[in-house]
């Protein structure tokens, strides 16, 4: 006879009973909104949103605006949180305004992205809706002119990450993508020949990315009002948190669990989707556990994890110019290694500077794409290391040989690193696929380096 006191089936696990101790899980999710009218930390700009496009109410055509800051805090809530509330307002007052959201990381051109904000018109407006392939990118921006114009008196159109719309060509003479979507849309009035209007709401991490970009048309055209977005403090994030407390059935985080996860989130990014990641990741470990209540030891069991994904997010959205920089620096640490394991001045995983950007200038020459200064590169690789992408030391080389920068990779390995840069880009792949000049390329660099 079978042993009765043996393990379940897995039938039998499955359909066991499961106790969970989430008890509205879309709380802990960093989309959800709690409160439109208590947006935590954020009362500054805000107020400044509110005033910009107020005039919109008052028949008056609002300027646009640039909010620039870390991921994580708050640009695009606050965008899309005012721009619902000021469509709202309008149609009380018979004011026609439609809100039009589009993510630079998500699209891969152009006329991706003018496609989007064509469909989301035409979804908003119960219109018919036109074929995403066979029409031009110019035929796109005459139907968003045509609804807009025949529609609505305005249109305040949101560009998420805008600085990571490069656009599929990255060649030398072409300027990304980003910069004639913003040509074409802050002279819409001109081009279109429209009597109503477009309001720009542009967000990104990188700023001074997003402006260099810009050719001289455009950087002529479009002038927004700019508004800083800095990261969260620890008593910030813990108000947040506090908010999707109810995430959770009652009694099962434990105390100091809130404040933890706001410390750990404000010492490393001061990012509310990492602090809200952070703590849902710590409630499914309890459960894959079977364990009863969320404490500081599943948060500290979370944080890796949520680090590994948070890097790999980053990696994803940064631009290509910062995604080559890093994918050379990842490149001589492989292919490297025997040399910075060898020479007492270098180590283990650790890519001097010179090196990375001598790699770097050869996987740029190789697509036939721009090649930036070191001072560029340097930059570049220090804004990628206050996201912790990378750590940056600097260490001296003696003698009165000066000082030089080293990176280390604290999260994701280096194969992890090229593995999701190259995942969508099959250039880049096939560059990289010459591992024999790569590998001469780091370890006779690093050689010299080293003597």
């Amino acid at each position: 006879m079978p042993d009765e006191s043996g393990p379940l089936s897995i039938s039998e696990q499955l359909a066991g009973d499961y106790h969970s101790v989430f008890q509205n899980k879309d709380l802990i999710e960093p989309e959800t909104i709690v409160d439109e009218d208590r947006i935590v930390g954020r009362d500054e700009q805000l107020n400044l949103i509110i005033n910009t496009l107020k005039p919109a109410l008052h028949d008056e055509h609002p300027e646009d605006m640039l909010l620039r800051g870390p991921s994580g805090t708050g640009k695009t809530l606050c965008a899309g949180t005012v721009a619902n509330k000021t469509m709202e307002i309008g149609a009380e007052r018979g004011i026609e305004i439609e809100y039009i959201e589009v993510n630079g990381k998500h699209k891969k051109s152009e006329h991706e992205a003018v496609h989007q904000i064509a469909h989301s018109l035409e979804m908003s407006l119960d219109l018919e809706q036109t074929a995403k392939r066979g029409i031009s990118t110019s035929s796109k921006y005459d139907r968003i002119f045509e609804i807009i114009d025949e529609h609505l008196d305005l249109a305040i159109v949101v560009l998420d990450e805008l600085d990571l719309l490069v656009g599929e060509t990255r060649s030398k003479d072409e300027v990304p993508a980003f910069s004639d979507i913003l040509y074409n849309l802050t002279r819409s009035k001109r081009i279109g020949n429209m009597d109503s209007s477009i309001s720009l709401i542009v967000t990104t991490n990188s700023p001074r990315s997003l402006m260099d970009g810009l050719n001289s048309r455009t950087a002529s055209t479009f002038n927004p009002s700019e508004i800083s977005f800095d990261d969260y403090d620890a008593y910030e994030l813990t108000e947040i948190l506090e908010y999707r407390r109810d995430a959770f059935r009652k009694g099962v985080l434990g105390d100091g669990v809130i404040e933890l996860v706001a410390a750990a989130s404000a010492q490393g990014e001061g990012d509310a989707r990492f602090a809200i990641d952070l703590l849902r990741e710590a409630g499914n470990i309890v459960n894959r556990l079977e364990d009863d209540m969320v404490l500081e030891r599943h948060v500290e069991q979370a944080r890796d994890e949520v680090e590994k994904n948070y890097v790999a997010d980053i990696v994803e959205k940064v631009s290509h110019q910062k995604q080559v920089s890093l994918l050379a620096t990842a490149l001589v640490a492989i292919h490297g290694n025997p040399v910075l394991e060898r020479e007492p001045i270098l180590r283990s995983n650790c890519v001097p500077s010179s090196v990375g950007y001598t790699l770097y200038r050869w996987v740029q020459e190789q697509s036939n794409s721009e090649v930036r200064s070191k001072h560029s590169y340097l930059r570049w690789m220090r804004e990628l290391s206050t996201y912790e992408v990378i750590k940056n030391k600097r260490r001296g080389r003696g003698n009165e040989q000066g000082m030089f920068s080293e990176y280390a990779f604290p999260h994701l390995n280096p194969e992890s690193i090229v593995q999701i840069i190259v995942e969508d880009d099959p250039l880049l792949s096939e560059i990289i696929g010459d591992k024999e000049t790569i590998r001469t390329i780091a370890r006779s660099n690093l050689t010299e380096f080293a003597s």
